[in-house]
C-alpha cells in the first residue's frame, strides 16, 4: 500500500482526493497547507508520492516543493492548481514542473488523469 500525502487547503478537494486514492488502494494522509506538510516530513513521516496544490495560505505549493525537495531529494511530487486572480493555472504549474514535479494537473481534472499521474509517479 502506497502512502500518499495530499497538501490541499480546500477541504472538499482534499477529501475528494483522499476518497479517490483510498478507493484505489492507497493510504492517503493530508495536510491543509505546505507548512504542515513540511512539519510532517521534518517529524519523520515518509511518503511515496506527495500531491500539492500551488495556491495555499501559509506556504504556497512552490515553497512547499522547494522545502520538501531539500529534505527529500528523491521526492515524487505532483502539483495541482486551479490558479487564482493573480496567477494563471499554468504559471504555477510550469514553475512546479521546472522545479522537478513529476506531473502537473490543472483543476478541475478527471479522476482517471489523477490516478494515472499517481501510478506513473509510483513507478518512478
Amino acid at each position: 500500500m502506497s502512502r500518499i500525502l495530499i497538501v490541499e487547503d480546500t477541504k472538499l478537494m482534499r477529501d475528494s482526493l483522499v476518497d479517490v486514492l483510498e478507493a484505489a488502494g492507497h493510504l492517503a494522509v493530508t495536510a491543509d497547507n505546505g507548512a504542515l506538510a513540511v512539519e510532517m516530513v521534518e517529524g519523520g513521516a515518509s511518503f511515496d508520492v506527495i500531491v500539492t496544490d500551488i495556491i495555499m495560505p501559509e506556504m504556497d505549493g512552490i515553497q512547499t516543493i522547494l522545502e520538501l525537495q531539500t529534505m527529500l531529494p528523491a521526492a515524487r511530487i505532483i502539483a495541482i492548481s486551479g490558479g487564482s486572480a493573480r496567477l494563471e493555472k499554468t504559471q504555477g504549474l510550469e514553475t512546479a514542473q521546472r522545479l522537478g514535479a513529476v506531473a502537473v494537473l490543472e483543476k478541475p481534472f478527471e479522476v482517471d488523469a489523477f490516478l494515472a499521474a499517481v501510478e506513473a509517479a509510483l513507478k518512478g
